[in-house]
């Protein structure tokens, strides 16, 4: 078979995290907490919407929250799409620790390591754990991409695109953290007609976009 015989997906997902936010720095569990994006976000942001701007997009989606939907309004403003915004895809609560650092969060959940790191078995107080988290999101995508076909953007959080990639790729969510995600990064996942899917980027550049074909 010739490469050009090869099948066509029938759907593209870019899925997109947000921008550097303010006092990224200080790396705070921000969670549902409504933070701003920094300067460099808001660029980042626009980067991306122009670059996705140039790719035949059907649908936008984001979470709610301002750090997601502003990337999505900048791409919304230069397609003319609108922007449908999902709670239910929103960054993993924090609870009672939400908006604190690693350090203080570590602190107030009585200093044992094993607690930040492990969210399989742990739950952050008033939070969510992984388990929680992966039923909430993990639906309301599967919602989505059933809905959707040609190439869709999704404006979401670090751990929302951890636990979408640890789902396609199969991967324990006790490894959850063997995934990167920097801001504004972009991941793009592919589905076909049969049933088959491909992973086409992770935690890559929006440069790395215009080198796709169309579908």
């Amino acid at each position: 078979m010739a490469d050009n015989d090869f099948p066509k997906p029938r759907l593209r997902v870019y899925l997109i995290r947000h921008g550097e936010v303010e006092f990224a720095e200080e790396r705070r569990l921000n969670g549902h907490k409504d933070v701003r994006l920094s300067e460099t976000g808001e660029a980042e942001m626009l980067e991306v919407a122009e670059a996705l701007s140039h790719r035949a997009i059907t649908a936008i989606y984001s979470s709610d929250l301002y750090r997601c939907k502003r990337g999505a309004e900048h791409l919304a403003e230069k397609t003319g799409l609108k922007v449908n915004l999902v709670p239910a895809i929103r960054e993993i609560d924090f609870g009672e620790v939400e908006g604190l650092g690693w350090k203080e969060a570590l602190e107030k959940m009585g200093g044992a390591p094993a607690r930040m790191i492990n969210w399989v078995d742990n739950r952050f107080p008033g939070g969510e754990n992984l388990l929680e988290f992966r039923e909430r999101v993990i639906p309301a995508y599967r919602k989505i991409i059933e809905q959707s076909s040609g190439e869709i953007a999704m404006f979401a959080h670090g751990g929302t695109n951890r636990m979408v990639l640890c789902e396609e790729l199969g991967i324990d969510l006790k490894n959850f953290f063997t995934l990167d995600q920097g801001y504004a990064c972009v991941n793009i996942i592919e589905y076909f007609t049969v049933g088959f899917k491909m992973i086409r980027l992770v935690n890559g550049h929006i440069n790395c976009v215009p080198a796709l074909g169309e579908i």
